[in-house]
């Protein structure tokens, strides 16, 4: 069934996420910035949401964040910290999922993955592939990450 307006999105994604038991919670709250916004867990426990932006038309998103542990980043030299953001950057560079820095990218606070999914191709397979595109690159990145700057620290 061809989906065509956020509404048909959001009942078509909720439905997906609720027969694949990975649905955990509804992070719309009345957003003026998404029409709806999902969270859930992968098959391979890693957190994801599905998402789609009011200000971009016909498109969900499945998106997956890496924080970086309030220290990690701060125990290097500004030099090395930019020699580690450009490599692990040209790591990413293959990776199929986009990703930004945020919210400074010179010290940013998390990484974040997106892989879009235009509305002529939103199909059950096409999620999955996306859901499990951006986990396998969460996984990567967090490797590289802790391979750099070791564990994060537990609170």
């Amino acid at each position: 069934m061809p989906v065509n307006t956020p509404e048909e999105a959001k009942a078509f994604v909720r439905r997906w996420m609720d027969d694949r038991r990975v649905f955990r919670t509804d992070a719309s709250d009345n957003s003026k910035d998404v029409y709806f916004s999902y969270e859930g867990v992968s098959d391979c426990g890693i957190n994801v949401a599905i998402q789609q932006p009011r200000n971009i038309k016909r498109v969900v998103g499945v998106t997956s964040k890496i924080v970086f542990d309030k220290g990690q980043l701060e125990t290097l030299s500004e030099e090395k910290r930019n020699n580690f953001l450009n490599d692990l950057g040209k790591k990413l560079l293959f990776v199929n999922p986009t990703w930004t820095q945020g919210p400074k990218p010179e010290n940013p606070e998390w990484v974040l993955f997106i892989k879009e999914i235009s509305y002529d191709e939103l199909t059950e397979g096409r999620l999955i592939d996306a859901v499990d595109q951006v986990s396998r690159t969460v996984i990567f990145a967090s490797s590289l990450i802790i391979d750099e700057l070791g564990e994060p620290k537990a609170e």
